[in-house]
């Protein structure tokens, strides 16, 4: 199954026999960007349900959003933690402003809802970590 926006840059493939969800987003990134893939996780059963990880990867990417937003989007997280705590997310990141943004967002998520995230800058080691 696969999700093509044509306004944003980004697809969303189910990867059953790894049980994740493998996002894809290149291009300028803006935070309504990740709201709207968002809404297509939390829509889909194997993320709410089955409890699939979820694989970010934004390699050719970058971030088009203030750093304060990311207090923004885990405050949305806290309203969908009974979804995300214990899932694990791997972010795959190139751009060195998306790096620091993923670090901010990393920390406050766990503190705050125990959704376990970590960045990375190859796939091999977020499929590594997500599948153990």
């Amino acid at each position: 199954m696969q999700h093509k926006s044509e306004i944003m840059k980004y697809t969303i493939n189910i990867n059953h026999e790894l049980k994740l969800i493998e996002y894809k987003h290149s291009g300028i990134i803006y935070a309504e960007d990740i709201g709207e893939a968002w809404k297509e996780f939390l829509a889909l059963h194997e993320f709410t349900n089955l409890k699939y990880n979820l694989l970010s990867d934004y390699r050719n990417g970058k971030f088009q959003f203030q750093p304060e937003l990311v207090k923004e989007i885990v405050n949305y997280m806290e309203k969908i933690e009974m979804i995300v705590r214990g899932k694990k997310q791997a972010l795959i990141v190139d751009d060195p402003l998306s790096v620091a943004e993923s670090m901010l967002f990393k920390n406050d998520v766990y503190k705050k809802v125990g959704f376990i995230v970590h960045v990375f800058s190859t796939e091999n080691s977020a499929l590594s970590w997500l599948c153990k």
